[in-house]
C-alpha cells in the first residue's frame, strides 16, 4: 500500500480527497492525503500516506482528460469492471456473459490511452 497511488483505479480515495481539499483551499496550501486502517494489527502498518500528491493528481487529470475526449467523440465504452457482479449498471449490458470478453480487445483499442490508468500502480 505504501507505493500504491491509483492501483489501476481501485485506490482513488486518497487522490480524490487531496483533490477536494486542494480545490477548496487552493494550491498554496500543502495537502497531504493518507489512508488509515484503525483496526490494523499492532505489528502492521496502519497509516498509508500518498507520497506525491501533485504527481497523483497529474496522473488522474491526464486520465480524466483522455476519458472526456473519448466520451465527447462518442466512445463511452465499458471499463474493466463492466462484467463485475457488483456493477450497478450490469442490467444495461447484453445478456450473454461472453459478450464483453469477445469485445474487450476492440474496446481497449478504441479507448486508446484511456486504458493506461487501469495499469497504473
Amino acid at each position: 500500500m505504501a507505493d500504491v497511488v491509483v492501483n489501476g483505479r481501485s485506490e482513488l480515495q486518497r487522490c480524490l480527497y487531496a483533490f477536494a481539499v486542494r480545490t477548496l483551499l487552493g494550491r498554496e496550501v500543502n495537502v497531504e492525503a493518507s489512508l488509515l486502517y484503525p483496526r490494523a494489527p499492532e505489528d502492521e502498518q496502519a497509516l498509508f500516506p500518498l507520497d506525491d500528491v501533485d504527481a497523483a493528481l497529474d496522473l488522474l487529470a491526464g486520465a480524466i482528460a483522455i476519458a472526456r475526449t473519448n466520451v465527447e467523440n462518442g466512445l463511452a465504452l465499458p471499463g474493466t469492471d463492466a462484467a463485475d457482479s457488483y456493477n450497478d449498471f450490469a442490467f444495461a449490458l447484453p445478456a450473454n456473459a461472453s459478450y464483453l470478453a469477445r469485445k474487450r480487445p476492440f474496446v481497449d483499442q478504441l479507448m486508446g490511452d484511456a486504458t493506461k490508468i487501469w495499469e497504473a500502480d
